[in-house]
C-alpha cells in the first residue's frame, strides 16, 4: 500500500475497502471510484504514471494531487466471498 493510502483515515476492513462509484465523471477514463470525500481511484496508465511521478514542483499547484499507484481487484455485486 502507499504511504499516502496508510495515512488516510480508513478503517480497516476484513474484506478489503469498499469503492464506490464516482458519480460526477462526465468522461475519460471508463472506471472511476470514490475512495473518500477527497480521493478518486482510476486505472493509471504508464504514461500518466510517468507524467505525475515527474511532475516539476511548480506545476504540482495547477494539476490534481497524485496519491501514488495501488493495485486492486473489483467484486462486481461488492462481496468477495
Amino acid at each position: 500500500m502507499s504511504p499516502a493510502f496508510r495515512a488516510m483515515d480508513v478503517e480497516p476492513r476484513d474484506k478489503g475497502i469498499l469503492l464506490e462509484p464516482f458519480v460526477h465523471q462526465v468522461g475519460g477514463h471508463s472506471c472511476v471510484l470514490r475512495f473518500n470525500e477527497t480521493t478518486l481511484c482510476k486505472p493509471l496508465v504508464p504514461r500518466e504514471h510517468q507524467f505525475y511521478e515527474t511532475l516539476p514542483a511548480e506545476m504540482r499547484k495547477f494539476t490534481p494531487q497524485y496519491k501514488g499507484g495501488q493495485h486492486g481487484v473489483v467484486f462486481p455485486g461488492g462481496d468477495p466471498l
